[in-house]
């Protein structure tokens, strides 16, 4: 194999050599939750800069800190971080900054101002309209593109046997070699042999975004292109896709992604009204650095599915506001950024909401401490961690990994209502009241 990710294999971590389990990591964020939410209200403040200033580093220096989308050390097993979509959002960075300027000034990203808002329970839930069932893989699994990857868990369980490692653990690991066997194959031409393989992987890794997103590749190289787009709508649900390098380093040669690029767009032509199709090839636009074409691609798929919020960031991130359809504009101009400056005490208590069918429970210490709960069919879910208060932002950092930044309006001192920073448009946000 030649560039991309096969000349990386031998130097990166194995995905079972990790210095501990899920729940060694989660004890030992929440041991320390003290000297964290004192780093996270100093990421946050930035007393000594200007908004100016930061805006001006970040830019300099957002290629570099692009989305650290799998920040848990037993996610990022192919090391794979600095291999992503990056520098192409500019549209998105001015109108965050304009808008969003608490937020932005401490470092969130595209993705990561609302990865977090799908586990939270945040917005409805997450639709990819592409998948129909769950996909079987290696070891009896199954694949569910029906949500978003789950890159960590919130439970501080033990982890399972084969996410744990002795001491003395081999050079290879299962997931490594079946990796390797999909990607020979891959670089063979031989994609039935990659599928089985990266299946196979999957078994055993189930919520590994490289290996979906490989498996999307090789579904596009077979030609089974709604399959692709279900396994890349779940990636892109919580992070970048490849970029360039990446991608064509699987490939022997450009002439073969090509062709089969070619053999894709001749598809959409045949069916113009497939949403799949049409996010299929904005996918490979974005990754080829074709940002116009994309444009237009994502515009169909609103067209044929408006209710794909994937679609719809991330021609907001690429295209800007603009260039959004008219159903989804704003109806309001947008509101200056306030420098209203909150305290933690402002809004320590605890905090109810509802949406729809799930109600919402926010718990706030003053300790810099946090514990969400939300509640929906009767499954309920907590997320426990640290937060911090700057202007009228508040970011909260759970303790498995991660973070999430929402604006707090309308404080009366007997609720406020609460908005996840870069939402889609029309997002109706919270209404908490005192509980």
């Amino acid at each position: 194999m030649q560039g991309g990710v096969g000349n990386r294999m031998q130097n990166r971590p194995n995905w079972n050599e990790r210095p501990g389990s899920r729940q060694d990591f989660v004890n030992d964020r929440m041991q320390n939750r003290g000297e964290r939410a004192t780093n996270l209200q100093d990421r946050m403040s930035q007393r000594s800069d200007s908004w100016q200033d930061r805006r001006d580093q970040w830019q300099e220096g957002r290629g570099d800190r692009w989305e650290d989308f799998q920040d848990n050390f037993w996610d990022n097993a192919y090391d794979m971080r600095h291999d992503y979509w990056d520098n192409r959002f500019d549209a998105w960075w001015d109108h965050m900054w304009d808008e969003h300027p608490g937020a932005m000034a401490w470092g969130m990203t595209a993705w990561g101002v609302n990865r977090l808002s799908y586990w939270f329970g945040y917005g409805g839930g997450y639709y990819n309209p592409y998948c129909s069932e769950p996909v079987a893989v290696g070891g009896g699994g199954y694949c569910d593109y029906s949500q978003p990857l789950q890159t960590y868990d919130y439970a501080a369980t033990p982890a399972a046997p084969s996410e744990t490692a002795p001491a003395d653990q081999p050079a290879s690991s299962p997931v490594n070699d079946l990796f390797n066997a999909a990607q020979a194959a891959f670089y063979a031409g031989d994609y039935d042999g990659a599928l089985k393989s990266v299946n196979e992987a999957l078994g055993l890794a189930k919520n590994d975004a490289v290996l979906h997103e490989f498996r999307s590749l090789v579904l596009f190289a077979q030609g089974k292109y709604r399959d692709s787009a279900a396994a890349i709508h779940s990636v892109l649900a919580v992070g970048p896709g490849w970029n360039w390098s990446t991608l064509i380093g699987l490939y022997p040669g450009i002439d073969t992604y090509t062709a089969q690029l070619r053999q894709l767009e001749d598809a959409v032509k045949k069916s113009p009204d497939d949403a799949a199709l049409h996010l299929l090839l904005a996918y490979h636009y974005i990754t080829t650095s074709a940002n116009e074409p994309a444009i237009h691609q994502l515009q169909e798929v609103i067209r044929l599915q408006p209710k794909d919020t994937v679609a719809v960031q991330l021609l907001q991130m690429i295209g800007g506001p603009e260039a959004l359809p008219a159903q989804l504009a704003t109806a309001e101009p947008p509101q200056p950024a306030t420098m209203v400056q909150l305290a933690s005490s402002d809004v320590v208590g605890t905090w109810k909401a509802a949406s729809g069918k799930s109600t919402f429970e926010l718990k706030l210490t003053d300790k810099n401490t946090f514990s969400w709960s939300f509640e929906d069919g009767g499954k309920k879910t907590t997320v426990d961690g640290v937060f911090a208060i700057n202007g009228n932002t508040l970011a909260m950092e759970p303790d498995a990994g991660g973070s999430m930044a929402a604006e707090l309006t309308k404080l009366t001192g007997a609720g406020f209502h609460f908005a996840v920073v870069g939402s889609p448009p029309g997002d109706k946000g919270l209404d908490f009241r005192k509980g």
